[in-house]
Protein backbone atom coordinates (compact mmCIF):
# COMPACT_ATOMS: atom_id res chain seq x y z
CA UNK A 1 0.00 0.00 0.00
CA UNK A 2 1.04 3.42 -0.25
CA UNK A 3 1.68 6.23 1.86
CA UNK A 4 -1.52 8.07 0.47
CA UNK A 5 -3.68 4.89 0.81
CA UNK A 6 -2.55 4.29 4.66
CA UNK A 7 -3.23 8.05 5.13
CA UNK A 8 -6.41 7.68 3.86
CA UNK A 9 -7.05 4.75 5.47
CA UNK A 10 -6.15 6.08 8.90
CA UNK A 11 -8.54 8.95 8.40
CA UNK A 12 -11.52 6.70 7.15
CA UNK A 13 -10.88 4.50 10.21
CA UNK A 14 -10.88 7.26 12.90
CA UNK A 15 -13.77 9.61 11.18
CA UNK A 16 -15.99 6.06 11.57
CA UNK A 17 -14.75 5.62 15.10
CA UNK A 18 -15.86 9.26 16.05
CA UNK A 19 -19.18 8.48 14.08
CA UNK A 20 -19.35 5.19 16.12
CA UNK A 21 -18.77 6.80 19.24
CA UNK A 22 -21.29 9.72 19.00
CA UNK A 23 -23.86 7.22 18.00
CA UNK A 24 -23.02 5.06 21.69
CA UNK A 25 -22.54 8.43 23.17
CA UNK A 26 -26.04 9.56 22.37
CA UNK A 27 -27.58 5.93 23.02
CA UNK A 28 -26.01 5.95 26.60
CA UNK A 29 -27.63 9.44 26.67
CA UNK A 30 -31.34 7.83 25.56
CA UNK A 31 -30.87 5.50 28.96
CA UNK A 32 -29.11 7.18 31.49
CA UNK A 33 -29.60 10.19 33.92
CA UNK A 34 -26.58 12.45 33.91
CA UNK A 35 -25.49 13.55 37.31
CA UNK A 36 -26.56 17.45 38.19
CA UNK A 37 -22.83 18.19 39.15
CA UNK A 38 -21.47 16.97 36.04
CA UNK A 39 -24.11 17.87 33.67
CA UNK A 40 -22.22 21.41 32.37
CA UNK A 41 -18.78 19.81 31.45
CA UNK A 42 -20.70 16.53 29.97
CA UNK A 43 -22.54 18.67 27.59
CA UNK A 44 -19.97 21.20 26.64
CA UNK A 45 -17.71 18.34 25.47
CA UNK A 46 -20.56 16.48 24.00
CA UNK A 47 -21.62 19.59 22.12
CA UNK A 48 -18.05 20.03 20.73
CA UNK A 49 -18.18 16.54 19.51
CA UNK A 50 -21.12 16.62 18.11
CA UNK A 51 -20.02 20.24 16.37
CA UNK A 52 -16.82 18.15 14.69
CA UNK A 53 -19.49 15.48 13.53
CA UNK A 54 -19.72 17.85 10.14
CA UNK A 55 -15.58 16.75 9.38
CA UNK A 56 -16.13 13.46 10.27
CA UNK A 57 -19.06 12.95 7.89
CA UNK A 58 -17.15 14.43 5.02
CA UNK A 59 -14.01 12.38 5.86
CA UNK A 60 -16.45 9.29 5.95
CA UNK A 61 -18.06 10.16 2.40
CA UNK A 62 -14.01 10.61 1.16
CA UNK A 63 -14.38 14.70 0.80
CA UNK A 64 -11.66 16.37 2.54
CA UNK A 65 -12.61 20.18 2.60
CA UNK A 66 -8.77 20.71 2.43
CA UNK A 67 -8.18 19.04 -0.66
CA UNK A 68 -11.62 20.51 -2.50
CA UNK A 69 -9.65 24.10 -1.49
CA UNK A 70 -6.20 22.28 -2.98
CA UNK A 71 -8.55 21.18 -6.27
CA UNK A 72 -10.47 24.61 -6.51
CA UNK A 73 -7.00 26.52 -7.04
CA UNK A 74 -6.04 24.09 -9.57
CA UNK A 75 -8.89 24.47 -11.51
CA UNK A 76 -8.80 28.07 -11.43
CA UNK A 77 -4.58 27.98 -12.92
CA UNK A 78 -5.46 25.78 -15.72
CA UNK A 79 -8.81 27.73 -16.13
CA UNK A 80 -5.89 31.11 -16.42
CA UNK A 81 -3.63 28.78 -18.49
CA UNK A 82 -6.22 27.98 -20.82
CA UNK A 83 -7.56 31.38 -20.97
CA UNK A 84 -3.38 32.39 -21.99
CA UNK A 85 -3.52 29.42 -24.72
CA UNK A 86 -6.54 30.59 -26.60
CA UNK A 87 -5.07 33.89 -26.96
CA UNK A 88 -1.82 32.76 -27.89
CA UNK A 89 -4.17 30.65 -30.18
CA UNK A 90 -6.10 33.79 -31.95
CA UNK A 91 -2.60 36.05 -32.31
CA UNK A 92 -0.96 32.69 -34.35
CA UNK A 93 -4.13 32.63 -36.04
CA UNK A 94 -4.03 36.19 -37.28
CA UNK A 95 -0.48 36.39 -37.65
CA UNK A 96 -1.09 33.60 -40.35
CA UNK A 97 -4.05 34.93 -41.98
CA UNK A 98 -1.62 38.25 -42.43
CA UNK A 99 1.09 36.14 -43.72
CA UNK A 100 -1.26 34.60 -46.13
CA UNK A 101 -2.80 38.21 -47.13
CA UNK A 102 0.99 39.19 -48.09
CA UNK A 103 1.38 35.98 -49.91
CA UNK A 104 -1.73 36.17 -51.96
CA UNK A 105 -1.25 40.13 -53.08
CA UNK A 106 2.48 39.56 -53.70
CA UNK A 107 1.81 36.98 -55.54
CA UNK A 108 -1.18 38.55 -57.41
CA UNK A 109 1.66 41.05 -58.61
CA UNK A 110 3.95 38.95 -59.57
CA UNK A 111 1.64 36.90 -61.55
CA UNK A 112 -0.25 40.05 -63.18
CA UNK A 113 3.31 41.50 -64.23
CA UNK A 114 4.01 38.23 -65.86
CA UNK A 115 0.62 38.59 -67.67
CA UNK A 116 1.51 41.79 -68.96
CA UNK A 117 4.91 41.05 -70.25
CA UNK A 118 3.49 37.95 -72.31
CA UNK A 119 0.74 39.94 -73.97
CA UNK A 120 3.01 42.41 -74.96
CA UNK A 121 5.39 39.49 -76.28
CA UNK A 122 2.39 38.55 -78.30
CA UNK A 123 1.77 41.33 -79.28
CA UNK A 124 5.28 42.53 -80.54
CA UNK A 125 5.14 38.75 -82.30
CA UNK A 126 2.32 39.92 -84.25
CA UNK A 127 3.45 43.15 -85.22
Amino acid sequence: MTEKAKNDLRHYSGAAGIFILIIFLLLFLSFNEIPPVNKDIFVTVTGMVVGSLSVVIYTIIGRNPDEVAQLTKKVESLETANDHLVRQKDELEKMVITLQENMIDKVSILGASFIDNLIERKKSKWS
